[in-house]
C-alpha cells in the first residue's frame, strides 16, 4: 500500500502541472483499471493535494518566484531559476511522498494520531499544537488537529492534559459521553466503564454531553451549548452514565493524590482494600485477588510505587494483619487464620 500511495502521489502531481499527454493518459488509466486500489489511492490523492493547495493559500499570497542557483557547465554567468509556489508543493510532497509515504500526506492534512501506553508504563506526549498528554498506565486515545480544531478521543484509560492557549481553536476532550472544552488550562480524564471523572488542576473546563456539542459544517470549532457545568481549578466532577453529578470541590493534596501515577506512584488516604488492588492492579499484568469482603473493606494509608507489586502486597498484610501468598500469575492476601483457644 505503500508504494500504491506513491505512484498515486506522483500521478497527482504529473496531472496537476497540466494536460496529460495521451501515452500518459493510457498509462494513468492502465494503473487504475489494474487494481482497485489504486483508483482508491488515486482519488484520496487527489483530494489531499487540494487540501494542501487550500492550506498554502491560507498562509498569504502566492509566491510570485523563489530563486534556484541551477549550475550550468562551461558557462561563466549563473543561470537562476524560478519556481512558483504551487510548484514548490509539487517537489516538497513528491519528496516527503518518497521519504514518508501516506505518512506525509497526514502530517500536512493534520491528520489522526493515535497514542497508547502499555501496562505499567506512563507516556509524555507533545502535541503538534504545543499541549502536552500524559497518558497513565494501559490508555489510548487519538489526536485530530486542523487549523479550526483541536479533537481529543479517550478511548481508555487516563491521561492529564496541559493545553497550549488558542481561543481560535478550542482544545476538546471526549471520552464515553462526555466531552470537555478547554482553551488553555490542565486537567485530567478518567474513562471507566460506568463514569467519566474530570479533574482540574489549572484554569477552567466545559463538560457537557456531545448531544450538546455543537459542530459545524463548515469547519468551526465545535461549540459546548446549554447546560454545560463550568469545572474550575480544585474542582472535579464525576459523570456517570446515567447522569452528571454537581461539580465538588476538591482539595490540592487530593488532586495529588490522584495524580501520583505521574511519579509512577500510587497514593491512598482511607481508601478501602478493594480500591486500591484494583488501582495498583491496572499498573501489573501479575494481579493481587482478596476473596475475603471484611479484608477488602479495610482502610490502607500510604504511597506505593505503582509497579511494586510485591512491595504493595508485603506492606498491605503487615498493616492489616494479612498474609500474602503467591499463586502463579496471582498474589492473594488472606486474613490470618486465628488460633485457636485451649
Amino acid at each position: 500500500m505503500e508504494s500504491i500511495n506513491e505512484i498515486a502521489a506522483r500521478w497527482t502531481v504529473r496531472a496537476d502541472a497540466g494536460r496529460l499527454s495521451p501515452d500518459d493518459q493510457r498509462e494513468l488509466n492502465l494503473w487504475l483499471a489494474a487494481d482497485p486500489r489504486h483508483r482508491g489511492a488515486y482519488v484520496r490523492a487527489r483530494a489531499q493535494w487540494e487540501d494542501l493547495d487550500r492550506l498554502a493559500a491560507l498562509h498569504g499570497p502566492p509566491i510570485q518566484s523563489i530563486p534556484l542557483p541551477v549550475p550550468v557547465p562551461e558557462v561563466s554567468t549563473p543561470v537562476r531559476r524560478t519556481l512558483s509556489r504551487r510548484q514548490l508543493m509539487a517537489a516538497s510532497v513528491t519528496a516527503m511522498t518518497l521519504a514518508g509515504g501516506s505518512l506525509a500526506w497526514r502530517l500536512l492534512r493534520g491528520g489522526r494520531e493515535r497514542y497508547a501506553s502499555g501496562i505499567g508504563e506512563v507516556r509524555r506526549i507533545a502535541l503538534a499544537d504545543g499541549s502536552t498528554v500524559l497518558l497513565n498506565t494501559d490508555s489510548e486515545l487519538t489526536v485530530h488537529l486542523t487549523q479550526q480544531r483541536r479533537d481529543v478521543y479517550l478511548v481508555r484509560g487516563e491521561a492529564l492534559f496541559e493545553v497550549a492557549h488558542d481561543k481560535q481553536r478550542p482544545f476538546v476532550v471526549t471520552a464515553h459521553d462526555t466531552a470537555v472544552r478547554a482553551v488553555g488550562t490542565a486537567f485530567s480524564v478518567r474513562l471507566e466503564s460506568t463514569q467519566v471523572d474530570v479533574t482540574v488542576t489549572e484554569g477552567v473546563v466545559e463538560v457537557a454531553a456531545p448531544a450538546k456539542l455543537a459542530n459545524s459544517d463548515s469547519g468551526a470549532a465545535p461549540t459546548l451549548i446549554s447546560q454545560t457545568k463550568r469545572v474550575a481549578a480544585n474542582q472535579r466532577i464525576v459523570i456517570a452514565r446515567a447522569g452528571s453529578e454537581e461539580v465538588q470541590s476538591i482539595a490540592p493534596a487530593k488532586a495529588n493524590r490522584q495524580l501520583a501515577w505521574r511519579e509512577g506512584e500510587v497514593s491512598f488516604d482511607g481508601e478501602s482494600l478493594g480500591v486500591a488492588v484494583a488501582e495498583i492492579n491496572r499498573h501489573n499484568r501479575r494481579q493481587i485477588v482478596i476473596d475475603d469482603p471484611a479484608l477488602s473493606a479495610m482502610p490502607v494509608v500510604g504511597v506505593f510505587r505503582a509497579t511494586d507489586l510485591e512491595g504493595f502486597s508485603a506492606a498491605a498484610a503487615a498493616a492489616l494483619r494479612a498474609r500474602a501468598v503467591a499463586d502463579g500469575n496471582f498474589i492473594r492476601l488472606e486474613p490470618k487464620a486465628v488460633p485457636p483457644r485451649n
